[in-house]
């Protein structure tokens, strides 16, 4: 993959150099992460307030701004309460008014494209069962902010329904018809979500995926569904980008290793770049935590091994996690030269800023002034509000 890039100035002149992939021009490396907000309401349908969101960033200068997970179907894909999806004329509605109000603002701005697989739950899905590879249910306690019942109760999360070979089709259409929307409603670029435990995710760990048919076995046979899906998307899109967000561990349990070494990640992403993949962008409670017993980081060993451009996240804006700042820790702001260095020692290529953008929308023009330290610093109170 071509990948252009010029040097800026000052002390994060790489942060804030363009760069362009797969034929989107970029202003800096900064990305908005995508966070699930839930504020889409039963309908799924983005709303003034929601464009308002991602204008802001837009106009504060982040260079690429990824949209929270949206759903592709309003039944097992839609397992928490208020978040987006985009499957109707209505969705599609309301995210082309996100990205006329993100372009007029001068950003540039893809949609992450989900299905929630076995961590979402019946009581968001009208009834509905969760799905994965698989009938065993995650380890944990369900949580959805859109539904703060949950919060209150310990509720475990369900066991799934083993996706059948007939629902695998009309999921991976699913994908597809969702794609066709985006390009219709004006992204820029197309993420699938394929970390964190949700559905695409679970394919490829065989703890989740004890399928003895041609979607389970060993890392080639993990890797088909997430394959022919992105075959089904690339067709559906053209030359638009198209990138895949991966991890090692779900959000509910940090000890579910996906790619026991280097080697099967290697395979992995091979038929996922053969496939039609563009960029790649890795997901944890840390970018630089070691994901392999030699101590390379997740996204150090995406960039490595598929010769692919590479999006680093977790852990780049404030001292602790987010899982602990959710959980109502405090943390002080980070050094954005954390940040620098990755993109100095070719780690990766671009950096997903999640926390700092929810309190500061303007982060990046404030960290490119030099001003981080005034940034104001993450709160769960935040999580309220837009």
């Amino acid at each position: 993959m071509n990948i252009e890039s010029a040097g800026g100035n000052g002390e994060l002149s790489r942060l804030f150099s363009p760069i362009k992939i797969a034929g989107l021009e970029l202003p800096n490396r900064v990305v908005m992460a995508p966070m699930t907000r839930s504020f889409c309401g039963a309908s799924a349908v983005p709303t003034a307030e929601v464009a308002a969101y991602y204008a802001a960033r837009a106009a504060g200068g982040c260079g690429l701004i990824i949209t929270e997970g949206t759903v592709v179907n309003m039944t097992d894909a839609h397992g928490y309460s208020g978040i987006p999806a985009l499957c109707n004329d209505e969705q599609q509605a309301g995210w082309l008014q996100v990205t006329d109000a993100v372009h007029e603002a001068g950003g540039k701005i893809a949609i992450q494209l989900w299905h929630t697989g076995r961590l979402g739950h019946s009581r968001a899905m009208s009834g509905g069962q969760p799905l994965a590879p698989s009938a065993i249910a995650a380890q944990g306690l369900f949580r959805d902010f859109g539904d703060r019942e949950t919060l209150a109760h310990d509720l475990p999360y369900e066991q799934p329904q083993a996706i059948s070979l007939s629902q695998i089709d009309r999921v991976i259409e699913d994908f597809s018809e969702a794609a066709q929307r985006a390009v219709a409603a004006g992204f820029d670029a197309i993420e699938l979500h394929g970390a964190n435990g949700y559905l695409i995710h679970t394919f490829f760990n065989n703890s989740s995926n004890q399928r003895s048919d041609k979607f389970g076995g060993d890392v080639a046979g993990r890797s088909e569904f997430a394959v022919r899906l992105i075959r089904s998307v690339r067709s559906a899109i053209g030359s638009l980008p198209l990138g895949i967000r991966l991890a090692q561990h779900a959000v509910n349990d940090y000890q579910w290793v996906t790619w026991a070494d280097q080697s099967e990640l290697a395979i992995c992403l091979e038929l996922l770049k053969s496939a039609g993949i563009d960029l790649l962008h890795s997901s944890g409670y840390r970018m630089d935590a070691p994901a392999f017993a030699d101590g390379e980081s997740l996204v150090a060993a995406l960039k490595r091994l598929s010769g692919l451009p590479a999006i680093g996240s977790g852990g780049i804006t404030h001292s602790n996690t987010t899982a602990e700042s959710f959980a109502g820790g405090v943390a002080d702001l980070a050094d954005p030269a954390v940040a620098e260095r990755a993109l100095e020692h070719g780690e990766c290529d671009l950096i997903a800023v999640g926390r700092g953008l929810i309190a500061n929308p303007d982060w990046a023009d404030r960290v490119e002034s030099g001003d981080w330290r005034s940034l104001a610093p993450f709160d769960a109170s935040m999580l309220a509000t837009l």
